[in-house]
């Protein structure tokens, strides 16, 4: 989140000029500071996203929002151009950019703008989008640039687009783009099931990187049930992933549970008996362990004296270069096929 992307520098160049008396609005997969170059009446950028927004906002520190649109935003600037920047996963895009053209007037014109493999050559295939006459107008750098003019209203409904499942008496919600969506994957299960024969989980507890929320759920339930003082926080940087974990801890009865956007620890105020995370292991389309050394490098700012960072990895990982990189002494806690799940305990008072 710095150097422009190549996209990005030839859209510059290329429109330079077009928007100096548009109103235009940035949304979607923004990873660098194009939004701010691009010269226009107003510049406004809505992201999902909190890390971006954090550090875009150091830079800007106004018109800019982390969150769905709404009505309220849009009527105080009136928008008249979308430049939109397209997803690795299409439900995702889709939802945001529904969001965000539900609010436009007619005749406003949309970009929309994305890499090759992210599956934008197939948006004018999409069923949801069909009502949007999307035309090629750029192909270059492994990147296509559509463009479009609004010529009919489009609906957006929240509701239409929740999702669930259901494991064991859990019902757990989730908007598109949420990791861990459609089912309970592998290695969150692996590391709940590796804790719970494990460890006694009590005290205060951060699930880091909640997505759809089924870890909290599933602790949150446990700790209820054996009558254990705890204090739950749940943090993600995905304001679908907030939104969704807050409706699966609330429609399944489960109190003492704080819910909040943060990229890693930046908004991590307390320390913790434990740390508990299935950590993401790709930034985007990009493999990257970004969020892993970041999570284990300030881990024991985070935790109490003796308290524990517990988290799962995919075994093609390689873990030991990154505690030796540290310093630190960790334990394998349970092993299969395809998952570890990692102890690490902040012995320093």
């Amino acid at each position: 989140m710095n150097i422009l992307l190549p996209i990005n520098q030839y859209f510059l160049r290329l429109f330079k000029n077009k928007f100096i008396n548009h109103k235009v609005l940035f949304a979607g997969n923004m990873r660098d500071k194009m939004p701010i170059y691009l010269d226009t009446l107003v510049s406004f950028i809505n992201t999902h996203k909190y890390d971006y927004y954090i550090w875009l906002k150091k830079i800007v520190n106004r018109n800019i929002y982390y969150g769905i649109m709404n009505e309220n935003i849009y009527k105080k600037y009136n928008f008249n151009v979308l430049i939109f920047f397209w997803l690795k996963n299409k439900k995702e895009s889709i939802f945001i950019l529904k969001n965000i053209l539900s609010l436009f007037t007619f005749k406003s014109e949309i970009y929309v703008i994305g890499a090759n493999k992210s599956g934008i050559k197939n948006i004018k295939n999409i069923k949801e989008l069909e009502m949007i006459y999307f035309e090629k107008i750029i192909s270059i750098r492994k990147h296509i640039i559509f463009y479009a003019i609004l010529k009919k209203k489009i609906s957006f409904h929240i509701n239409d687009y929740w999702n669930h499942y259901y494991y064991k008496n859990f019902k757990i919600y989730n908007l598109p783009g949420v990791f861990g969506g459609n089912k309970f994957d592998h290695g969150s299960k692996f590391l709940i099931s590796t804790i719970f024969n494990n460890l006694n989980i009590k005290g205060k507890v951060l699930d880091l990187g909640c997505g759809s929320g089924i870890i909290s759920t599933i602790l949150s339930n446990n700790i209820k049930k054996h009558r254990k003082k705890f204090l739950l926080y749940s943090t993600d940087i995905d304001i679908k992933a907030i939104i969704s974990t807050k409706k699966t801890l609330n429609k399944n009865f489960l109190e003492n549970n704080n819910v909040f956007p943060s990229n890693v620890y930046s908004k991590v105020n307390q320390k913790f008996d434990f740390i508990i995370s299935n950590p993401p292991i790709h930034d985007d389309l990009y493999y990257s362990l970004k969020f892993i050394y970041q999570m284990i490098n300030k881990f024991k700012n985070k935790t109490k004296y003796n308290g524990k960072l517990l988290f799962v990895i995919n075994n093609f990982v390689s873990c030991s270069k990154i505690f030796n990189k540290f310093l630190l002494k960790f334990n394998i806690l349970s092993k299969n096929k395809n998952f570890s799940v990692y102890s690490i305990k902040n012995i320093n008072n």
